[in-house]
């Protein structure tokens, strides 16, 4: 009985050794010439998986669409400049290890030292999983500048929005003036 490979009797097994190997499955050699970054054309995108499955969804949009509206929007983008004091690259190096510092002792003992309390990594990993899929999506080149100012920009206003160092201090008022704070006591 044969149920798993190499498993026969021994004549079989002799008879099946002295078989020569077919050239037919020959191994492919790898090129050193770059492949270029295409879609594959069998997949199509399932708007089914990708609503019950929106984290996985393209970093493009969250929405599924066709190929002609994602080809009219990325023509729509492409004539409006680039803004040119929000970078249009990302390095996932710095981000991953700005998140594996914030998430380390050192990173904990920051946060105390300066805050009193220990801080959320989430966004230093979202960071880093946001350059992830950005860098590995088959989006353009362009496309991939524009999204990655764009997430520039909204770091950039809800860092503006929040609250800065003038809300920590009250102002002093009238007779909360320190007077003789720096003279030599009298003795």
């Amino acid at each position: 009985m044969a149920w798993w490979p190499f498993s026969s009797s021994g004549t079989d097994a002799a008879a099946e050794q002295t078989k020569p190997i077919s050239t037919a499955a020959s191994v492919l050699k790898r090129s050193n010439a770059p492949t270029p970054e295409q879609p594959p054309s069998s997949a199509q995108h399932d708007a089914d998986f990708y609503n019950a499955h929106p984290h996985l969804a393209p970093p493009d949009s969250n929405a599924v669409s066709s190929p002609a509206s994602q080809a009219a929007s990325a023509g729509a983008t492409t004539t409006e400049e680039f803004d040119p004091t929000l970078p249009r690259t990302m390095s996932c190096r710095d981000a991953f290890d700005s998140a594996f510092y914030c998430a380390s002792l050192g990173g904990h003992f920051n946060d105390i030292y300066r805050y009193g309390q220990l801080r959320s990594c989430s966004e230093h990993w979202s960071d880093f999983w946001f350059c992830m899929r950005t860098k590995n999506s088959y989006s353009g080149q362009d496309v991939k500048e524009r999204m990655i100012q764009d997430r520039y920009r909204e770091k950039e206003l809800t860092l503006k929005s929040g609250p800065n160092s003038e809300h920590v201090w009250r102002k002093r008022g009238p007779g909360e003036e320190i007077k003789g704070a720096f003279s030599k006591p009298e003795e």
